[in-house]
C-alpha cells in the first residue's frame, strides 16, 4: 500500500516538474543542491557513507543538469554562460574530493557557491525570467 502511495507521489512529482517554466526548473535545482549538501555534511559527520555517497552523487548529476541547461550560444555575451560552465565543473570536481576524504569544508564551499548562484539568480526580475534560462 505505501509503495502505491509513493509511486503516485512520484508521478504527480514529475508531472509537477514537467509544468514549471525552465527557470522554475533550475531554481528547484539550486534548491536541491543546497538541501542535499547540508545533508551531506551532516552524513559525513554521523559517518553515514552510503548516504553521503548518494547525497554526492546526487549533486554531480544536478550539476550535470545545470550545465546541459546553459546556452553557450548566446550572442550577445557567451562568458557568462562560460564561466558558469567551468564553475559547475569545480564543484562537480570539488564534491568529487570531498565523497573521497570526508571533506566538510569542501561541501561547505560548494554550498556557498551555489548559495551565491541561487541569489544572483533569485534577483533575475520577473519579466526577464523567460529569457533567463
Amino acid at each position: 500500500m505505501a509503495h502505491v502511495s509513493l509511486k503516485k507521489y512520484s508521478q504527480v512529482r514529475v508531472s509537477n516538474i514537467a509544468e514549471m517554466t525552465p527557470y522554475e526548473q533550475i531554481n528547484l535545482i539550486f534548491s536541491n543542491i543546497i538541501g542535499r549538501l547540508a545533508a551531506t555534511k551532516g552524513f559525513i559527520e554521523r559517518k553515514e557513507i552510503e548516504k553521503k555517497g548518494e547525497n554526492i552523487s546526487a549533486c554531480v548529476l544536478l550539476f550535470g543538469a545545470l550545465q546541459d541547461a546553459l546556452n553557450l550560444e548566446v550572442e550577445q555575451d557567451p562568458s557568462i554562460s562560460n564561466n558558469l560552465l567551468a564553475l559547475y565543473d569545480y564543484c562537480q570536481r570539488t564534491l568529487t574530493k570531498a565523497n573521497l576524504n570526508n571533506d566538510v569544508d569542501a561541501i561547505l564551499e560548494v554550498s556557498n557557491i551555489v548559495k551565491e548562484i541561487k541569489e544572483g539568480w533569485d534577483n533575475i526580475p520577473v519579466d526577464q525570467r523567460v529569457s533567463a534560462v
